[in-house]
């Protein structure tokens, strides 16, 4: 896809502008272990912790900054509140409300399958739904379904910035809880595709504009 695409590029970047940089897939995806059926944001937020301690123990540093693409940068703030050493965190299109990000997938899903043959036999009951593709486990549902940000004491972290690559009422709600959070916030629009969605002609699609903005804010803040 070309999110992971996209984060390999930031990662590469970061590397070669001299950061110890750590990418990872989370439980049940990817390179990961774990079946996809099994997937849940509570695991997930245990994968961050285990990241957190293999990068200090590697690197031996004290404070990290994350970077998360869309409920990457979700899972990344709620990280951050359990992590004192989660110093900084960059959040590309967070999802903001599990509900509408539930939704709007669901609404794609039904796209992709307009043109596809229905099939002649009635499916058997699943514990799982499929998604765009991929098999969202019931857990995952319910927990996306429960999810908001806005409703949730965030915990004051240095250094925030938040890239949106279009304009989003709720991302600027976001962007002023946070400022309250007394964080030093940074909110910035940036051109950029949408790269967590599939290409009709199956093109790779490149933000330029969202990766440079990520390493020079992120080399700021710590050169």
């Amino acid at each position: 896809m070309n999110s992971h695409r996209a984060l390999r590029e930031l990662a590469g970047r970061l590397c070669d502008a001299g950061f110890p940089v750590l990418r990872f897939d989370y439980y049940g995806c990817g390179d990961s272990s774990g079946e996809a059926e099994d997937a849940a944001i509570s695991q997930w937020l245990d994968d961050i912790s285990v990241a957190l301690k293999e990068v200090r123990h590697r690197t031996g540093i004290d404070q990290v900054c994350i970077v998360g693409l869309r409920l990457g940068g979700t899972l990344a703030l709620m990280s951050s509140m359990q992590h004192r050493e989660i110093e900084s965190l960059v959040l590309w299109d967070p999802i903001i409300n599990g509900k509408a990000y539930l939704n709007e997938l669901q609404l794609l899903q039904k796209e992709m399958l307009r043109c596809r043959p229905k099939p002649r036999y009635r499916a058997k009951p699943q514990d799982y739904t499929e998604v765009v593709g991929f098999p969202f486990p019931n857990l995952l549902c319910e927990q996306l379904q429960a999810l908001d940000l806005l409703a949730m004491d965030a915990r004051p972290v240095q250094n925030i910035l938040m890239l949106q690559s279009s304009p989003a009422p709720l991302g600027n709600t976001l962007g002023r809880r946070l400022s309250q959070s007394q964080a030093r916030l940074e909110h910035k629009e940036v051109q950029a595709p949408p790269v967590w969605q599939p290409t009709s002609d199956g093109s790779l699609q490149v933000p330029y504009a969202a990766l440079q903005t990520a390493v020079s804010w992120i080399s700021n803040k710590y050169s």
